[in-house]
């Protein structure tokens, strides 16, 4: 029996209601199709690196952040808590190097500059972006600044344990190449406040990414650019590779889920936005414990096209058993995802302040550091990836200082030149 809706033999309620009812439908479709196999192996056959940090096992580890740059994995813990895992190339293995307890609720993690000694969390309980700022040993981690959320102009309602968990730094060139529109205006937007980029918040409550431009060096000073729909009614994790401009949105609902949006969207009825899914992979959850996943880190996708990594953690709380305890993060070596190539890293390791050049670099005995500009009373050291100094040249006057790496191991290093009370970095390769 065919029956045919018509608002002639309907009131008007009716009609929307079936309508409505409908195009849900074809959306339940549409996310049902659009889900894929997880790209790796399994969780059991993924390497645990909980061990690395504590053999006794972990509790509470809520967000993920990878750091290109310096080969660092940062783990946040819901209950204030940090870690940094350095990962030795040659043998492909990590250590932790950091650990600090000086955090507030911080159930995401993440940075805009790769080489500056900060980072940025979303604090859950206080409904905070904070940045902290550290030494290059992080023996000394100090919160900066904040941003409240809960305030004037952002319209984020207090939703208590259902709040913001997850966050993202995306740059303006990706946003740009994007055509990312604001919801508040409707119009392409790019950032005002001197960060050269927007945070990307994930909401647990109805899956919402929330979008802000805060002005990196003042406290509350930020624009809000408005809120948008993700595939699910649950957000819990964001990470942003800088290489292909796409956006990764951990789901934990729904057996848990990773979406993948290039940061184009749709408009809804009621004007409200949509972010467009790429693809959407089902994820391999532990076989013990509980299946809380709420942090994901991947590397960049054009760095090394053929060797992508991926990491997961996920939330265990005191009461749960040892065993699960000692297995909250994995690290799935092998990450096959399709994606374009927007920028080569080796683009982004460029230093963005403009104000030196290093040649040759690599190099396997000198490096000639030249500034745009004369310096007095300088200072260059150069730093391990481990953060030990190993050198250290103060009292430089001039615009070109040459440094003698001959003697020491080749490596991956970072060189710091202090003047008149700020810190320019760039990395130099020994070989």
């Amino acid at each position: 029996m065919v029956v045919i809706l018509h608002e002639r033999y309907y009131s008007k309620r009716i009609f929307r209601a079936a309508c409505a009812f409908f195009l849900l439908f074809i959306l339940q479709l549409k996310i049902a199709f659009s889900q894929s196999a997880w790209p790796s192996v399994n969780w059991e056959d993924a390497v645990n690196l909980t061990g690395i940090m504590d053999t006794n096992g972990l509790t509470e580890l809520s967000g993920l952040h990878w750091n290109p740059v310096m080969n660092r994995l940062y783990v946040a813990h819901g209950n204030g808590k940090l870690r940094v895992l350095q990962l030795n190339t040659t043998d492909s293995t990590f250590t932790q190097i950091a650990f600090s307890s000086n955090l507030e609720s911080s159930e995401g993690i993440t940075q805009m500059d790769y080489l500056a000694n900060e980072f940025f969390t979303i604090d859950e309980k206080n409904y905070k972006i904070i940045k902290y700022s550290h030494n290059t040993d992080f023996s000394s981690v100090k919160e900066a600044n904040y941003w409240s959320l809960l305030s004037w102009p952002s319209p984020m309602p207090d939703t208590g344990n259902d709040g913001p968990e997850g966050i993202a730094f995306v740059p303006d060139k990706f946003l740009k190449r994007a055509g990312f529109l604001s919801q508040e205006t409707g119009e392409p937007y790019l950032s005002v406040k001197g960060s050269g980029g927007l945070i990307f918040i994930a909401h647990q409550d109805k899956g919402m990414i929330w979008v802000y431009d805060i002005n990196p060096n003042v406290n509350d000073d930020f624009v809000y650019v408005g809120k948008y729909h993700s595939n699910r009614l649950e957000s819990c994790g964001l990470e942003f590779d800088r290489t292909s401009g796409l956006l990764y949105i951990l789901h934990n609902t729904g057996g848990n889920t990773l979406e993948i949006t290039d940061l184009s969207t749709i408009k809804l009825d009621g004007g409200e936005m949509k972010f467009v899914v790429k693809n959407e992979f089902i994820l391999s959850n532990p076989a013990v414990g509980n299946k809380n996943i709420e942090g994901f880190a991947i590397s960049p996708k054009c760095d090394n096209p053929d060797y992508v990594s991926a990491w997961l953690c996920r939330d265990v709380w005191k009461h749960e058993s040892a065993e699960a305890k000692k297995d909250c993060i994995r690290w799935f070596k092998s990450f096959t995802v399709e994606a374009d190539c927007i920028t080569s890293f080796i683009s982004e390791k460029k230093p963005e302040n403009n104000l030196m050049d290093i040649s040759p670099n690599p190099s396997s005995k000198q490096f000639l550091v030249s500034l745009y500009k004369p310096i007095e009373n300088g200072l260059i050291r150069i730093i391990n990836m481990t953060g030990q100094v190993f050198m250290e040249v103060g009292n430089l006057n001039g615009n070109s200082f040459i440094i003698d790496v001959s003697e020491q191991t080749s490596g991956l290093y970072i060189l710091e030149l202090h003047h008149e009370g700020s810190i320019f970095r760039t990395k130099l390769l020994k070989n």
